[in-house]
């Protein structure tokens, strides 16, 4: 039984923001943790040796405070040494994370190679469960270990090696909960950012996985978007799916919707010029009270929350523009001026609310737009006003044959 991770029957964590480095840090998580009380959080990978003998770095990094806790959190350990992972699994275990993870799954050679761990693990899989192991031993029996990974590694990638992997890591290992990335990882001659993209996906890896291993547990990871897609995984099955980069770069739109789309939790909480004022004051305390943290990383977690709306490019220009003469709280409040009322004031999972056209093009504009060249291009100042532009040009087709647009 997976202890400390039940919610009336089921695993808890439907929808999981994916572990960034350089991103999901615990600045990240606090701001996270303000739009979604459900949404399960993940630190960035904290290795081994780091967390054993540089206690004060890993404790200021990666100890969560009391706003992060209210909701699911996962810690994700990286090694190869079952002794050092199982000691940083005994010292984290104190930071207020609901469970720890084993990273099986991330392909830079810089983890890898040096030290052969991350996705070069799954070529070891009585080691991984030797691993996690001795890190569940470690450990009080509420905090569960976990492990992410890969479809497969390099030519390493048929079902059955996927399918070995899981049986000898969960009976081995106890290991019940497996987070996977229906990617395989090729290790060399593939970045980190084109093993996200280039190898197949691979879905069906993971729901065989479902149907033959009825007793653990499965979050499905790679080339989710949105939460239409996040809803179209559970509908077919998957016990929770994790999404990544789209979180970091539409933030609000990502997590704004997971409580009542996901979790049915109608509780629309504050609005998000209230998030976002309360954020910069815990990011001007973390200024003032801690060492070497720079403004640049405080205000990284709410750069990307207004994207797509009007003005959201001189939003984040005026942030970038003041932080160094003007605490982040003044920053925020003098970019707020660039934003209407309706986009500050909108509430978590509210829905970007319909424009009328500016104007309804007529005989006169219908055949100066048909007049264009093929060649004609026109810029905007940002994707809303793009979308602006989408529906006139679609009301032209839809009027004037003679009309042709890229």
């Amino acid at each position: 039984m997976v202890m400390g991770r039940r919610m009336d029957g089921e695993f808890a964590d439907k929808f999981s923001v994916a572990p960034m480095m350089d991103v999901t840090d615990r600045h990240f998580n606090t701001f996270a943790r303000s739009i979604s009380k459900h949404a399960t959080l993940w630190s960035e990978m904290l290795v081994d040796s780091t967390a054993i003998y540089n206690p004060e770095r890993t404790e200021r990094f990666f100890k969560l405070g009391e706003d992060v806790r209210v909701g699911p959190t996962v810690l994700q350990l990286g090694g190869s040494d079952p002794n050092k992972l199982a000691q940083a699994a005994s010292y984290v275990q104190d930071f207020g994370y609901d469970e720890i993870n084993l990273n099986c799954g991330c392909p830079s050679d810089r983890v890898s190679g040096k030290g052969c761990f991350g996705a070069a693990l799954m070529k070891t899989p009585d080691l991984v469960a030797d691993i996690t192991a001795r890190m569940s031993a470690a450990v009080r029996e509420t905090v569960p270990i976990s492990v992410k990974c890969r479809i497969g590694v390099d030519d390493i990638d048929s079902y059955e090696s996927l399918r070995h992997f899981i049986e000898t890591v969960s009976s081995k290992g106890g290991v019940k909960r497996f987070v996977i990335h229906a990617r395989k990882a090729i290790l060399k001659g593939l970045s980190p950012a084109q093993n996200r993209s280039i190898p197949p996906l691979k879905y069906d890896y993971v729901y065989r996985l479902i149907d033959e291993f009825p007793d653990l547990y499965f979050t499905i990871n790679g080339g989710v978007q949105d939460l239409n897609q996040v809803e179209e995984h559970l509908a077919q099955g998957a016990h929770g799916v994790m999404l990544g980069r789209a979180a970091r770069d539409r933030i609000w739109d990502v997590l704004g919707g997971v409580d009542a789309r996901v979790y049915g939790d109608l509780d629309k909480g504050k609005s998000r010029r209230e998030i976002i004022f309360d954020y910069a004051e815990y990011a001007d305390r973390e200024f003032e009270n801690v060492k070497r943290v720079s403004k640049v990383v405080l205000v990284k977690p709410f750069i990307s929350a207004f994207h797509g709306e009007d003005n959201g490019r001189l939003f984040r220009q005026a942030i970038s523009n003041n932080i160094r003469t003007m605490s982040i709280y003044e920053s925020v409040s003098h970019a707020f001026k660039f934003l209407d009322d309706e986009v500050l004031d909108r509430l978590p999972g509210q829905q970007k609310p319909e424009r009328a056209l500016a104007w309804p093009p007529g005989n006169a504009e219908l055949e100066t737009v048909a007049a264009l060249p093929d060649s004609a291009t026109v810029n905007r100042p940002d994707s809303s006003s793009r979308e602006e532009l989408s529906k006139i040009v679609q009301h032209v087709k839809a009027n004037c044959d003679r009309a042709h647009f890229l």
